[in-house]
């Protein structure tokens, strides 16, 4: 049996100082090497980053010019990759980037040694995010690390109960989820989010955005940034402040459970071999995708003309 793991994840202040986004954008640099620096002084082996960290205003801005994708690799990643080479930690830093020529909010994996070793791109874009450029990814990877197998869901991608399946499948044993959420509702968010690890027996580890004891209100960025596991159970919380969640957790100790099968065997393995994968042909038929996308675009035309 592998070691328990120590994962951190990072709630970054939802709102930064500064009168200018140049300034900004340095306070929000000084907060990430910050945090990594509480990470790596407790000896994390992973560490997670919320939705677009490398942005000062994240997602809230309505100034265009302020979404500037930083290159992968570039300035940025190599400032991360030094910190993740001097704790000795993974480090997930999602981003607005240009990885390969292509715009899109990614998660950037880095190994211990602070070297890049993949870049996921995230699969399900909303329309806001695709008018400023960015385009959806057509993979759903898994990366091996030293200390554990990841997926990763960000924000919008966790609403499809099938990217955390395809994650399962492709042999993830922790599922990874940075976002930016705020104003969905809290019961909504958590539901879903405890639902995806009880579906694959598998824990799921958050990164959002915090505010000031005191200072959060409904609507503003939700903050509950967690570990939850396998069971759906909330293992940690870090509410609504900002700060650094730390928790160990055992990989690779599955959930057993009474599962369709008499005997108890760990869930995720139960779940992957009872499935009747031939019954599920329509998730996967784009025919279907047609009809409804066309609804909604008449739907909004017949709106815009009034």
């Amino acid at each position: 049996m592998r070691r328990p793991i120590r994962v951190s994840s990072a709630q970054l202040p939802a709102v930064l100082p500064g009168t200018t986004a140049q300034e900004r954008q340095r306070n929000n640099r000084r907060s990430i090497i910050g945090m990594l620096q509480i990470a790596g002084t407790r000896r994390s082996d992973l560490v997670l980053f919320g939705e677009y960290a490398n942005l000062a205003h994240r997602s809230t801005s309505n100034r265009k010019s302020e979404y500037r994708a930083d290159p992968i690799p570039g300035p940025f990643t190599r400032m991360v990759g030094r910190m993740a080479r001097k704790y000795r930690m993974n480090v997930v830093m999602p981003m607005l980037g240009t990885w390969r020529g292509t715009k899109s909010s990614y998660a950037v994996v880095f190994n211990r040694r602070g070297l890049i070793v993949g870049c996921y791109q995230k699969s399900h874009a909303i329309e806001a995010e695709q008018d400023l450029g960015i385009r959806c990814g057509n993979d759903l990877p898994v990366f091996h690390l030293d200390c554990a197998v990841i997926g990763i869901m960000i924000c919008m991608d966790i609403e499809y109960p099938e990217v955390a399946q395809v994650l399962m499948l492709r042999g993830a044993e922790l599922l990874l989820f940075p976002h930016v959420q705020a104003g969905w509702g809290e019961v909504d968010w958590e539901i879903r989010y405890r639902a995806r690890a009880i579906d694959t027996g598998l824990p799921v580890l958050s990164a959002c955005y915090g505010y000031p004891e005191g200072s959060w209100a409904p609507g503003k960025m939700i903050g509950r940034t967690s570990l939850i596991g396998r069971d759906g159970l909330v293992l940690a919380d870090m509410g609504r402040s900002t700060g650094v969640l730390t928790a160990d957790i055992q990989i690779d100790r599955g959930r057993v459970t009474h599962f369709y099968f008499r005997e108890s065997h760990p869930r995720t393995l139960a779940v992957v071999a009872s499935r009747r994968p031939e019954l599920y042909h329509d998730l996967a038929n784009a025919e279907l995708r047609g009809p409804a996308l066309q609804h909604i675009l008449s739907s909004r035309k017949r709106r815009a003309h009034g």
